[in-house]
């Protein structure tokens, strides 16, 4: 249950991801976006009850910082700083999506980002990152298998906040 939700958390922090032709992140994904829980599908277990994910511009790629709260009322939390080169960068924190230990960012165009998390070098989850033209929807669509071995797939929409 809490892999789905830590599988969100971090899908919504790769949307980050321009077009990999200008390795920029897009202005747009900076600031604060939370959950909105009525929009997002979950496969396994209980959804998150909040999560909040804030994305700051860090050199030439992006700082993402994840806060959860599941079902239960625990508190998860992690956080990633990548560039947008399809390299593996390191995630710290409790609880990152799927066990993953490093995260790999590939934009696709200014609005969609593809990201890879692994585990031992092994790919635990993959994320398609879409944000709406105007920025203000970030949808995240995630596979993976958690750490018990299931499969995971999720839908997880966030609004950007003022």
């Amino acid at each position: 249950m809490r892999s789905i939700v830590i599988l969100a958390c971090t899908l919504a922090g790769l949307t980050v991801l321009p077009s990999h032709a200008f390795a920029q992140v897009n202005p747009l994904i900076l600031g604060v976006w939370k959950l909105n829980l009525a929009k997002s599908v979950y496969q396994l277990g209980p959804p998150p009850s909040a999560q909040t994910q804030v994305f700051e511009p860090s050199g030439d790629g992006v700082k993402v910082s994840v806060e959860t709260t599941v079902g239960d009322g625990g508190p998860i939390a992690y956080r990633y700083t990548a560039n947008l080169d399809g390299r593996e960068y390191p995630m710290e924190g409790d609880l990152t999506p799927n066990g993953a230990e490093t995260i790999a960012l590939m934009g696709i165009d200014a609005f969609t980002t593809d990201a890879t998390f692994s585990k031992a070098g092994e790919v635990v989850l993959t994320t398609r990152i879409q944000m709406s033209i105007d920025g203000r929807v970030l949808t995240l669509t995630s596979k993976g298998t958690n750490r018990n071995e299931q499969p995971t797939h999720s839908v997880t929409v966030f609004d950007k906040q003022p």
